[in-house]
């Protein structure tokens, strides 16, 4: 235990890492198969050689950052910080249907920061990766002005299974793996000026109470598509995950098969009435209304959603709909064609291209 007066700069880095070394001793990562090391270590000793089998795996490797300021709500707490800084490096690592192997937390903190609060993001830290399987590995703390959290997250996978951004081809469908929208109304949901219009609905029976706490979980409580990466890895013809708004990765996946993919013919439609027809979309769409908000323009413009958007082969469309529907949720929302461009078809039958803008960083836009 500790005096809950304590600051971080009353313990010093070396302290605060051995407090993270025996949290992490609470969980079992030592027996994740890949690894030679352990947290201590200068470095992660990870090997992937099967003499068996004769296996041959990618190393998959990505990494980002999170600043207090720019992606943590004010209303979000340590332990939620520690989840997300976890979450969003693993849905990287879904997004190319590998198996996780192990991730390196990096921390910048104020040295007022107090002791109890440094735990508590320690502890949501830990939590996510005991949730995805995913062991802590090393990382390093430093001081800042605010929180800085940086992951870099590894993964596993067969490399005829690793999936891209590009290989879809004419025909195929276009398909999210749950409700997009939920994580853009919760932040609305979050911001001050709306909390006695939203209290008000609530007691008037305009929107469900219900709904409110779906859509700030999906915002301060955000999941990784960890499995449904590993189911698609077998089935999609490429996936992506959505954390910059549907129209943004819709550009994503445009784009990657421009520059890599032989046919630079290829097209994205996506349909408004197959996103209307998602399971929570009129009440959605009732509570953006209450928010002054248009439900499109948070779908398509606002990330955070962590599904995954993802295409498939239509050659035997009845049968892998009916094989990917008895292992997870997913909505088609459009197709491939060759119309050399993105566009959405809208309710009424009008088509347009479909504006690329999306969250971005280092972007006045």
């Amino acid at each position: 235990m500790f005096k809950k007066n304590l600051q971080v700069s009353d313990l010093g880095e070396k302290k605060l890492i051995e407090r993270i070394v025996e949290k992490s001793k609470d969980f079992e990562f030592n027996s994740n198969k890949y690894l030679n090391s352990y947290i201590g270590d200068d470095a992660a000793l990870i090997d992937f050689n099967n003499n068996l089998t004769n296996e041959k795996n990618y190393l998959v490797a990505t990494t980002d950052l999170l600043i207090q300021k720019h992606h943590f709500p004010l209303q979000m707490s340590f332990f939620q910080m520690g989840w997300k800084a976890v979450t969003v490096n693993v849905s990287d690592i879904a997004a190319m249907g590998a198996k996780p192997v192990g991730i390196l937390i990096s921390l910048a903190i104020p040295p007022n920061l107090a002791l109890e609060s440094f735990e508590k993001m320690i502890d949501g830290i830990l939590e996510a990766c005991n949730y995805y399987k995913i062991p802590l590995i090393g990382g390093d703390t430093n001081e800042d002005d605010e929180i800085i959290i940086s992951g870099t997250a590894l993964g596993k996978v067969e490399q005829s299974l690793a999936k891209k951004k590009y290989g879809f081809k004419i025909g195929d469908k276009l398909a999210i793996t749950g409700q997009l929208g939920l994580a853009a109304l919760g932040f609305e949901l979050l911001k001050e000026e709306n909390k006695e219009i939203i209290e008000k609905s609530i007691e008037n029976k305009k929107i469900s109470s219900n709904l409110v706490d779906l859509s700030i979980d999906a915002a301060l409580n955000p999941k990784a598509r960890l499995n449904e990466g590993i189911i698609l890895s077998k089935i999609a013809s490429s996936v992506t995950d959505i954390t910059d708004g549907l129209a943004s990765e819709l550009y994503e996946l445009f784009d990657a098969n421009k520059n890599f993919n032989r046919n630079n013919n290829l097209g994205i439609r996506v349909y408004e009435d197959k996103i209307a027809n998602e399971p929570l979309f009129e009440e959605m769409y009732d509570l953006s209304k209450i928010l002054n908000k248009d439900i499109f323009d948070l779908i398509f413009h606002i990330g955070e959603d962590f599904e995954l958007l993802f295409t498939f082969n239509n050659d035997n469309e009845n049968s892998i709909i009916d094989e990917l529907s008895k292992k997870l949720n997913f909505i088609i929302i459009g197709e491939i064609n060759n119309h050399n461009k993105v566009e959405i078809e809208y309710c009424d039958g009008k088509v347009q291209k479909l504006s690329s803008k999306g969250y971005e960083h280092l972007s006045n836009d």
